[in-house]
């Protein structure tokens, strides 16, 4: 029942997270899409600002806080239930079935919410035409029929994989290193210290597969696959480009990863359950 309850609120931390981020999403999205030409963070935002208004860095918010709840509430609370599933709950368990149990978790709950992802990222890209939500939705049905709403799941999934992997596999890890081995307490100093660090790891393991999917979500008269997404990217940009956005990305994903780990340290306290 407690665990109920904890999953229960998950939602509501993760769409917190995105309100409160989601103008780095925006900006991400236009360097990942703007290739070579790229600037960085501020100018990106800056420029964002001078040409379309503050209020363009709101773009694509119902989607993205619409994702939020589902994908997040999903992927993070699936988790524990994984790690049961998995046996990887004792003490003495190792980091693969963490592993294993993030990257279930995380994909399935890509793949069950890749429609609200498509719609966010076709509001963020810009040019003044994308609409509400419904609009960009029904547009996308009209073009590609429904199962245009499921453009891109596969490096979505795969990128959630990774996420919800390196996110939590190495909170857990490192948590169970800062207290045991290097004596730390089990606090909220520990929990802001850990969650940073794993925030950085998230944001670098999956800002290759994060590009490929906002390009495939966006660019569909470029590439229909994965494959060829990744092989122009690369012939294009080189392997940097790749990482284009990855400082947007990091400050979008390093405070979501810190919210969601402190306030379910919490959450876990307040209910008495086992926080290591």
């Amino acid at each position: 029942m407690a665990h109920q309850v904890q999953v229960s609120r998950l939602p509501a931390a993760a769409a917190e997270g995105v309100v409160l981020t989601n103008w780095v999403d925006v900006i991400k999205v236009r360097q990942q899409l703007a290739g070579p030409a790229a600037r960085n963070l501020a100018a990106t935002g800056w420029q964002i600002v001078r040409r379309e208004g503050p209020l363009a860095l709101g773009q694509g918010i119902t989607p993205a806080v619409a994702r939020g709840v589902l994908y997040g509430g999903l992927r993070i609370g699936l988790y524990t239930p994984m790690k049961s599933l998995l046996g990887a709950e004792g003490k003495d368990s190792g980091i693969a079935a963490k592993v294993a149990a993030g990257m279930l978790s995380g994909a399935l709950a890509a793949g069950i919410s890749n429609p609200t992802d498509l719609v966010k990222t076709h509001m963020q890209k810009g040019g003044g035409s994308a609409g509400g939500p419904f609009t960009v939705m029904a547009r996308v049905v009209r073009s590609e029929g429904v199962r245009g709403l499921w453009v891109g799941t596969t490096p979505s999934m795969a990128r959630a994989a990774l996420l919800t992997a390196s996110q939590c596999a190495t909170y857990d890890e490192l948590k169970l290193f800062f207290v045991r081995q290097l004596g730390w307490e089990d606090n909220l100093q520990t929990h802001f210290a850990v969650s940073g660090l794993a925030g950085l790891v998230t944001t670098t393991v999956t800002a290759p597969v994060d590009m490929i999917k906002t390009n495939l979500f966006v660019n569909r008269q470029l590439y229909t696959t994965p494959a060829q997404c990744l092989q122009h990217i690369l012939r294009e940009q080189g392997v940097r480009g790749f990482f284009r956005g990855w400082g947007a990305m990091w400050a979008r994903q390093g405070p979501m990863t810190t919210c969601i780990f402190v306030i379910n340290e919490w959450l876990r306290g307040s209910m008495g359950l086992a926080t290591l």
